[in-house]
């Protein structure tokens, strides 16, 4: 090769690999790469399906998919936790942006002031927040059933959280040395290699080159079918041998200890605060659709909560029973969360439920 084609060749690569570095750092630069933009806080803002975009393969993209919307956290109706009358705590299902959610609904139809955050311990964040009133709430938390065994492994207690105090220069130091070190680099390096106009288009033909001949796929999805329009992906941890997989043999001992650190927080929350909690756990998704793979039996996980919670005496929605008999597609194909059809089912059966309870039916009246 020519030593001058050689040169600027090593300038070429030099630039980029600058680029790269500094981009990562800051978002309009990073996202001036890229074919679909990262947007801070909304994991959700791509166009095909969220499990899609862990091998890019052309076979599972799955088309037609709403845009991610204002989620409702961050808009003007959201309530703070002072002032709120219902408190919403969940996973991704409760802030999935490409769908007005549950909490988003409540506020507006019942014109009821509502708190929603994405977190595990209501506990922890009620202290965290220096929350000291009793005025009577509902708490609606939703988990999906494979976090369940893993939030609730433990009872839940308030931990106390106790701030570090760093001298000016230790915080200089961390500083410089957090934005030489960039703790996200290696997801954002993976995210422009997969998005940037340069290379998403190479990327994905490569991916799928892969798996056409050797059948490769990301360890994230190793369970799916490449069927046309009615391919689909699902989650590692729906089907490994975690306590999160549908094949996992939950004991009664088990069972019986989840159970009982859900009352316990239920009871906590009506002792401490004065609020009234309800529990919403949903099926995976390979709960409901692991018959497009494989006729396997379920474990059976959330029939024996529903058992455990109402011996206890804990409030809670039922809704696997509606979404395993629904002729509908209630999921993304490609995407782990509910579509529109499946939150206006859970949805009706939550206000059904709540309005069927004489402890709860008042938080749902306009007048309360």
């Amino acid at each position: 090769m020519n030593e001058k084609v050689l040169k600027y060749l090593i300038y070429l690569a030099g630039i980029i690999c600058l680029y790269a570095f500094i981009s990562i750092r800051y978002l309009p630069l990073f996202n001036a790469a890229l074919k679909e933009d990262i947007v801070e806080n909304y994991w959700d803002k791509t166009k095909f399906g969220e499990l899609y975009y862990f091998s890019h393969i052309l076979h599972f993209r799955e088309y037609g998919l709403p845009p991610a919307k204002e989620k409702f956290e961050y808009s003007i109706k959201h309530s703070s936790i002072s002032d709120c009358d219902i408190l919403a705590f969940g996973d991704s299902f409760f802030e999935f942006s490409r769908h007005k959610q549950i909490p988003e609904r409540l506020a507006d139809d019942f014109n009821k002031k509502v708190h929603y955050v994405n977190n595990d311990f209501p506990l922890d964040y009620l202290a965290q927040n220096n929350y000291k009133g009793t005025n009577p709430k509902l708490v609606i938390f939703e988990r999906v059933e494979r976090y369940i065994p893993v939030t609730f492994e433990n009872r839940q207690t308030t931990h106390k959280i106790e701030c570090e105090k760093k001298s000016f220069l230790r915080r200089s130091f961390n500083y410089i040395l957090h934005k030489v070190f960039y703790p996200k680099s290696e997801e954002l390096y993976d995210a422009m290699l997969k998005r940037s106009y340069l290379t998403t288009g190479i990327y994905s033909v490569i991916s799928t080159v892969k798996f056409d001949l050797f059948h490769y796929i990301s360890k994230l999805t190793p369970v799916y079918r490449k069927d046309g329009k009615n391919s689909w992906l699902f989650y590692h941890d729906q089907v490994n041998d975690e306590k999160t997989s549908f094949y996992y043999k939950h004991t009664q001992t088990e069972m019986d200890s989840i159970c009982n650190n859900m009352a316990d927080l239920a009871e906590k929350l009506k002792e401490e605060y004065n609020m009234d909690m309800i529990y919403l756990p949903l099926p995976a998704k390979y709960t409901l659709y692991h018959t497009v793979i494989n006729n396997d039996n379920y474990n059976d996980f959330l029939p024996r909560l529903y058992k455990g919670l109402d011996k206890r005496g804990v409030k809670y929605v039922n809704v696997y029973d509606d979404f395993t008999n629904s002729d509908t597609i209630l999921y993304y194909h490609t995407d782990s969360h509910w579509n529109q059809k499946g939150i206006d089912m859970a949805y009706k059966k939550v206000v059904a439920t709540i309005q069927a309870d004489s402890i709860f039916n008042h938080f749902l009246n306009p007048n309360f």
